[in-house]
């Protein structure tokens, strides 16, 4: 049985290792992929936001949460408009049916913690902790259009890779949101698997498009290749 102190060990050297991996294909992807255009630009958020994670799960490790939070909250935005901008390209392809449902799958969340919080109470550690599953909640809607158009047959699987990657991001934090509620959580716990898995995912989407970018056909609009035959 492995004690609580060597899975708190193990845990942060793996995430150092996958997330300075990851961080470093993101990079090499602008590089290759370049700053032009609305999909150079998606993929500069892409890295811009994971760079902001790689610094969050660094302070979270020296114990300085309330920074670790803002950086938190700003890869947040960042992959935000990455997936509106990263869906743009397939806009004539997701209908009105398909924004609407996935709006409403994060409403059931927000009214949740709206009538949990008590505003005349509230303190920064309260509103921190109902920010953070307003803000998972809102990174659904753009993975489930981005998971819509791939079981639609849409687009391919490895693009979707992006989206599921955030999808299983929200899981462990939710996860890690009801743990840490009952002071269960600490570091190594097995819902810090889920968090690797995310970056996993993650970096399998990056890798795919760095493969999609050397055999594309320059005469072709780019996004036309991650459509489905």
């Amino acid at each position: 049985m492995i004690s609580n102190s060597h899975a708190g060990f193990f845990s942060t050297v793996i995430n150092i290792g996958i997330t300075s991996a990851l961080l470093g294909l993101c990079i090499f992807n602008n590089f290759r992929v370049g700053i032009h255009g609305a999909h150079g630009i998606s993929w500069i958020l892409f890295t811009l936001s994971i760079s902001t994670w790689f610094i969050a799960e660094r302070m979270w490790e020296l114990n300085m949460s309330t920074y670790a939070d803002l950086f938190w909250f700003s890869g947040y935005v960042l992959y935000f408009i990455f997936g509106v901008m990263y869906l743009k390209p397939f806009v004539h392809q997701i209908s009105k049916q398909t924004i609407i449902i996935s709006s409403l799958v994060i409403l059931p969340i927000f009214t949740t913690v709206f009538f949990t919080i008590e505003l005349e109470s509230i303190n920064h550690i309260d509103m921190i902790n109902a920010i953070y599953p307003l803000v998972d909640a809102s990174m659904l809607i753009p993975s489930i259009i981005g998971l819509t158009l791939f079981f639609k047959g849409k687009v391919r699987f490895s693009w979707s890779l992006l989206f599921i990657g955030m999808i299983m991001f929200v899981i462990a934090d939710y996860s890690f949101m009801y743990f840490d509620s009952i002071n269960e959580y600490y570091p190594g716990h097995i819902v810090d698997v889920p968090y690797i898995w995310a970056y996993v995912i993650f970096m399998g989407g990056v890798v795919a498009n760095i493969n999609l970018f050397k055999r594309r056909d320059k005469n072709k609009r780019f996004n036309d290749q991650n459509l489905m035959k």
